[in-house]
């Protein structure tokens, strides 16, 4: 097995540092800080060292040998402790206090523990540093003069997390396998917590960085140290990457190769021969790691799908985030189209709903049976709502299932799944009323032939309303279920009648009328007696404590029932445990159909979701049509309007086979800007199977969408602004296809006048130069000149956003018209910002001084069809304008 990962832990010099200044220590009460003044202390040793002779310490050590990359916890009584180096590693890491222990041979040995009570929350801040900790448990009970038995039961790592305080329930949490192989590259990603993951094969780098930001992995693992810095470039810090390479030595078992894991002949035959090779060994990497980490790496690898990116638009990282698609890049990071569209009341909904909007439809007839369902759902606005009711109680199935198929479910979770159950079934009678021939197959699933009312039945059987976090305590069972446990139990519950009995008849067996039976846990059970009666006590009693004021005694009798009750309190939660490790195998043979069953309840969810955005919202269903085209009537920005605070004002857009360049000019803060991004937002509404914010819309499949919005430089990278946006730049002409929609805004402003237009110009016309394999093109500019390239060029199409004088300067309409402008109003806008009047009034002077320099005069510009727009005539178009436009 080899591993090379290295996360930052700060430096231990500044963790040291920390730890003086006053960290609060978590030790266990026998041990001692190393630091600790005016004591003379034996030497603190490497926990490897020849002088360490504990058999504590040696089980620690072998249990680290089998996972060395590991932070190895090992549980000791109420604590999870860590020696040596990694005890070094774990106080320098959550900053708490470094002690020692005890090592033989008059040497200790590094320690640093937290809590049992404490430790996720501990688990929690290891986990976001991008650590793997593997965790090693009890496995008997403590005995005197004997080394307890402890094993490696969870090794948890950023992306096979399981616990719910580490996990968003409306994200998945991926880790991906990064595999090359037969010269392709293929991505399986699972995400443990929902049994669900894929596969999917790259043509090249940009493929492979768009698969890898859609899905977000918290965990990439690589076959090369090579792999890693490719990948890093690809995923940001925050994504943990290492080297992973399988070996008969981890777990008897390698997964080097798709044929050493059985997969089902349809999973890779569904990729191009030459795909397969690739496809399958990263399926086997990623299987051997979940193996590794004492996962089902290969029951999650059989229930791969294939992820083919011909079946998906293609989004690279830039437009996901430039179209802020997930997360909002402003000050307002809720303000997402996915948050606009977040109606969905269940965790698999959500999660299901994120990867519809990350993956928008290629095919028309899957979008229609999409849009059907939500139309279905739209029309009966009524009866949606009492669906969504229900659906709002089942809960999160696919995650507590796979805790359980991981045996890591508590009793918490198994209440929780009940509850999910029932609620699933009133669900189902609710689709049952649905005249809807795919809703009503639902319906189908959702039974499950009656295996997911039987499961719900035994819960309710074995499971009390209100279950305790742990099984430590018993109490989650009902008696009921067992007799065995309801004969413990009844023993327990009348044990006070035993007690008053017995202390009754010793009363009268003693005549000592003040004689009690008493508890502590130091003494158990015992009978208390004055001081004064201390002399009538029977021969047969045994002296167990003298206080001041009374005698403390037991007897056979007492000893016999304090024996039974003391064991049928073990032997409750024994026999607890046992009923509920049976009651885990029976979720977990019931799997597959649960699973089905909560797929099917996230895909429904997501319908009625949609259904009820569009209802709130006014939007459309947009009629698809496979061509490459578009024809949107009063379209709107669907994040500007739920989050913009201002009525929006809304703009058409027409694509065809002859008009495939949309050149657009007018001001600064005019909404060129989000007139492009409206556009693409509203083709992947469509492609998603979403109705659309318009009064009317026919749309063409766009097969890949392009952005070059905004600008920015990367320092980290060593790349200047106008780098960056060359770069953005490159990929959009590498990528598109006759079925691409480009959004073009202000190429070329990142460098001189002459330089920025040429550069414009000349991709504007490398663009219309495709002729028949030209994309879609929405090119938003100040370069005015450009706009000359439709009396050259058939497919252009110049607009330009309407703009009033008013005494008080120039009013933003925000409305689209054919034609051209040939003012930004930079120097107005400058004004609106607030700068001082003696700049602004620098600025125009200037502006006034090169515009009356021979050449420098714009020439009048005429399309086809339009004469150029006076100003005079832009307030005739615009008409009563207001100012409530929103700031775009």
């Amino acid at each position: 097995m080899c591993w090379s990962s290295k996360p930052s832990t700060g430096g231990l010099p500044e963790a040291w540092s920390n730890i003086r200044k006053g960290a609060r220590s978590v030790r266990a009460p026998h041990e001692e800080r190393t630091e600790h003044a005016g004591r003379t202390r034996a030497p603190v040793v490497p926990a490897d060292s020849d002088s360490i002779n504990s058999p504590l310490i040696a089980q620690y050590l072998e249990l680290k040998s089998r996972y060395p990359e590991a932070l190895l916890l090992s549980r000791v009584g109420d604590f999870y402790e860590a020696y040596g180096a990694d005890a070094e590693d774990l106080a320098a890491s959550i900053h708490i206090a470094l002690t020692s222990k005890e090592a033989g041979k008059g040497t200790r040995v590094a320690m640093a523990g937290v809590p049992h009570h404490n430790f996720d929350h501990y688990l929690a801040r290891l986990v976001r540093q991008s650590r793997v900790v593997a965790i090693a448990e009890q496995m008997e009970p403590p005995a005197p003069n004997r080394l307890v038995r402890r094993e490696v039961v969870r090794v948890i790592t950023p992306g096979t997390v399981l616990e719910d305080n580490m996990l968003a329930a409306e994200r998945n949490n991926y880790v991906a396998a990064f595999v090359s192989a037969a010269g392709h590259t293929a991505i399986a990603a699972a995400d443990v917590s929902t049994g669900e993951a894929r596969v999917s094969v790259a043509d090249d780098d940009d493929d492979l960085a768009a698969e890898l930001d859609r899905i977000a992995p918290a965990e990439v693992l690589v076959e090369t140290d090579e792999d890693v810095a490719r990948v890093r470039a690809w995923v940001g810090e925050r994504c943990r990457v290492a080297v992973f390479e399988p070996s008969t030595a981890s777990r008897g078992r390698d997964y080097s190769g798709s044929e050493d894991l059985e997969l089902p002949s349809s999973l890779l035959e569904r990729f191009a021969a030459s795909d397969r090779p690739a496809a399958g060994a990263a399926l086997g990497l990623m299987a051997a790691y979940l193996d590794y980490v004492l996962l089902d790496g290969a029951g999650m690898a059989r229930r791969a799908e294939p992820h083919l990116a011909r079946t998906a638009m293609a989004i690279d990282p830039g437009t996901r985030r430039h179209l802020d698609l997930v997360t909002g890049a402003g000050e307002n990071s809720r303000a997402s189209l996915l948050n606009v569209l977040a109606r969905t009341r269940t965790p698999m909904g959500s999660r299901l709903l994120a990867r519809w909007l990350c993956a928008p439809l290629l095919d028309v007839a899957r979008i229609r049976y999409r849009q059907d369902r939500v139309e279905h759902l739209h029309d009966r606005v009524s009866w949606r709502q009492t669906l969504q009711e229900s659906l709002a109680h089942i809960g999160d199935v696919e995650r507590i299932v796979q805790k359980v198929r991981a045996r890591r479910a508590n009793p918490r979770d198994l209440v929780a799944l009940r509850a999910g159950l029932e609620a699933l079934d009133g669900a189902r009678e609710i689709l049952a009323q649905s005249d809807d021939v795919a809703l009503l197959k639902a319906v189908e699933t959702l039974s499950a032939d009656g295996a997911v009312a039987r499961l719900a039945d035994l819960l309710e059987r074995a499971l009390l309303e209100e279950a305790p976090l742990t099984l430590a305590e018993g109490g989650a069972l009902r008696p009921e279920y067992s007799p065995r446990l309801r004969e413990l139990v009844d023993l327990r519950t009348r044990s006070r009648e035993h007690l008053l009995a017995l202390e009754e008849r010793t009363r009268a067996r003693t005549s000592i009328k003040s004689l009690k039976i008493k508890y502590t846990q130091a003494f158990g059970y015992y009978y208390e007696v004055t001081r004064a009666n201390a002399d009538a006590v029977p021969p047969d009693f045994v002296r167990r404590q003298s206080l001041v004021n009374a005698e403390r005694f037991t007897d056979g009798e007492l000893r016999a029932l304090e024996a039974e009750l003391l064991s049928a309190r073990a032997r409750q939660i024994a026999l607890e445990k046992e009923l509920f490790e049976e009651l885990l195998a029976s979720i977990d043979a019931a799997h597959e159909p649960l699973l089905h069953a909560a797929a099917s309840i996230a895909e429904i969810d997501v319908y009625a979701a949609l259904a009820q955005a569009a209802n709130e919202r006014r939007y459309v269903r947009p009629e698809m049509v496979a061509g490459s085209e578009l024809h949107i009537e009063d379209g709107r920005h669907p994040i500007v309007e739920s989050y913009g605070g201002v009525d929006f004002v809304p703009n058409g857009c027409r694509i065809d086979g002859q008009r495939r360049f949309l050149l657009i000019t007018g001001p600064n803060m005019g909404g060129k800007s989000t007139y492009l991004r409206q556009t693409a937002l509203l083709a992947i509404l469509a492609q998603m199977g979403s109705f659309v914010p318009a009064s009317r819309a026919r749309m063409g499949i766009i097969d890949r969408l392009f952005t070059r919005i905004g600008a920015g430089d990367d320092i980290a990278a060593g790349r200047s602004t106008f780098y960056v946006e060359m770069a953005e730049m490159a990929l959009v002409l590498r990528g598109c296809t006759p079925a691409s929609l480009l959004l073009i805004d202000e190429v070329g402003r990142g460098t001189g006048t002459t330089d920025g237009l040429a550069i414009a110009q000349s991709i504007s016309e490398y663009l219309l130069g495709l002729e028949r394999a030209m994309p879609m093109v929405l090119f938003a500019t100040h370069f005015h000149e450009l706009v000359r390239l439709s009396d050259r060029f058939p497919a252009v199409e110049n607009l330009h956003v309407a703009v009033a004088e008013e005494p008080s300067g120039p009013v933003f309409s925000h409305r689209l018209l054919p034609g051209s402008s040939n003012r930004s109003y930079g120097i107005a806008v400058a004004k609106m910002a607030g700068l001082p009047p003696e700049v602004v009034e620098r600025a125009q002077a200037i502006a006034d001084d090169i515009e009356r320099r021979p050449g420098t005069a714009p020439a009048p510009v005429r399309r086809r069809g339009h004469p150029t727009t006076s100003d005079a005539q832009l307030a005739l178009e615009v008409g009563s304008l207001t100012t409530t436009s929103p700031k775009t």
